[in-house]
């Protein structure tokens, strides 16, 4: 599988690693404060890292082999779930703000991609795609560099079969772009359920993609969820629906669904009401050993790798007068989940064309 992860990739996750674990002295800031460091080595990763993303190809590994343009997808499509509030919608936009070095998104991303208070009960209501980084062409019109999208979708509310079945379509390829998922009436949802479980008996026709496949279907996944609460997932009842989720995931070819845990501000805001004020060292060894906690918590209730939980702290704004104020940290994290999930994407993508050449022809009848 590592051989379908281009190559770049790989070197670049390898010497972020190695670099933020052993800073350079050479790296500090006139005064020596080996802080100074950490942040000149972590700018320099996140120059690294656009780098990279920025010239990101789909399959680029593969590119020697014979596979036809329509077999292809042009752009990596990272499908974004979780609970209602969680956050989704302002990591989306984070990723965007980190990957052009902006304090705003575009106006036209900002109506796609709608960020409500967390006092509302809903946000983003349709599945929705916003492009993080267009495609790039060359003379001949051929991909240079594949796009990079996500799809933001209706928060998670009632954690039941309905809501599963909905993520089973968008996972399928089966939804169109900024369609309503939603059952039809649930009486006679529920009466086909049991007899038809079709996707175009249950769901409306006009949000049902006509040719599903890779061109249609998500590439990776990555489910948000508010790092701030006591329990993530909130409860028994959600942990099994999640649970039951990653596994659907698997199932589909989703090897290595993320997890990203938000609102880390808030992790440290309630640190400080119940420990009181302390020393920069003495907050920051809580507030890993907070993390910590939280992240050993989550891999054991969902049944996922550690290196598959990060926490980010999301751009809050993004759009309209008031400019975010940079933060490498931000950028840093929030462009190593992007990394990640591209690199899942490719795998996902290589694994799917692979398996499709391996299926013996259609037997005509003549």
């Amino acid at each position: 599988q590592a051989s379908h992860i281009p190559r770049s990739f790989e070197e670049m996750s390898a010497e972020a690693a190695d670099e933020v674990a052993a800073p350079r002295p050479s790296v500090a800031g006139a005064n020596g404060d080996p802080g100074d460091a950490m942040v000149a080595i972590m700018e320099s990763q996140v120059e690294e890292m656009r780098k990279v993303l920025m010239k990101f190809k789909v399959c680029a590994s593969l590119s020697g082999e014979k596979i036809s343009d329509e077999g292809l997808p042009g752009h990596a499509d990272i499908l974004i779930f979780g609970p209602s509030g969680s956050g989704k919608s302002s990591l989306i936009r984070t990723f965007y703000m980190a990957l052009h070095k902006t304090q705003q998104v575009p106006p036209d991303f900002a109506d796609r991609i709608i960020v409500k208070d967390t006092a509302h009960n809903e946000g983003t209501l349709k599945y929705v795609s916003a492009v993080i980084k267009p495609a790039k062409l060359d003379h001949r019109g051929q991909i240079q560099s594949s796009s990079i999208m996500c799809h933001d979708t209706r928060g998670h509310i009632w954690m039941d079969e309905r809501e599963q079945k909905q993520l089973s379509v968008i996972m399928d390829g089966n939804v169109k772009d900024d369609s309503m998922v939603q059952q039809r009436n649930y009486r006679y949802a529920r009466l086909l359920w049991e007899f038809w479980r079709r996707d175009v008996d249950l769901f409306p026709p006009e949000i049902l993609s006509r040719k599903p496949g890779l061109q249609s279907q998500p590439h990776a996944v990555l489910f948000v969820f508010d790092g701030s609460k006591d329990e993530i997932p909130d409860g028994e009842e959600d942990t099994r629906f999640y649970r039951e989720i990653f596994q659907m995931c698997r199932s589909k070819g989703y090897q290595n669904p993320q997890v990203v845990l938000t609102r880390i501000d808030r992790v440290e805001e309630a640190i400080v009401k119940t420990e009181g004020k302390q020393s920069v060292a003495n907050g920051e060894l809580k507030l890993r050993q907070v993390l910590d906690k939280k992240i050993e918590d989550i891999c054991i209730r969902l049944d996922v790798s550690r290196t598959a939980v990060h926490f980010v702290e999301n751009y809050h704004n993004g759009v309209g007068r008031e400019e975010e104020v940079r933060n490498v940290s931000v950028d840093f994290h929030a462009l190593k989940i992007l990394t990640q999930c591209c690199s899942h994407a490719d795998k996902f993508v290589a694994e799917s064309l692979s398996t499709m050449q391996q299926r013996p022809p259609a037997c005509a009848v003549q």
